[in-house]
């Protein structure tokens, strides 16, 4: 019984290795739920910003569209963390 436990880790590895099989524990699953959770609230404060910015002033719009790169760098670096999850 131990050998066919064995055997099958091992084909499971390998499978998964070569890309046959796309495996993601739980504890990974769980972790890109809330990364890309993230990502929405990030997306929706980014949101009220960017369709308010065309009634501001020059220095409040200059302060709004600094905001939403600042959103924008920290949306591409949660995705990015998303993908590595994913390799």
């Amino acid at each position: 019984m131990e050998k066919s436990r064995d055997v099958e880790s091992w084909l499971w590895t390998c499978q998964t290795g070569l890309g046959v099989v796309s495996a993601m524990d739980d504890d990974t699953a769980e972790l890109v739920t809330l990364l890309c959770t993230r990502i929405g609230i990030l997306m929706e404060d980014a949101c009220v910003i960017a369709l308010s910015v065309g009634s501001l002033r020059n220095g409040a719009r200059t302060d709004s569209l600094a905001q939403l790169a600042n959103a924008i760098e920290k949306m591409d670096e949660l995705v990015r963390a998303v993908r590595a999850l994913e390799l």
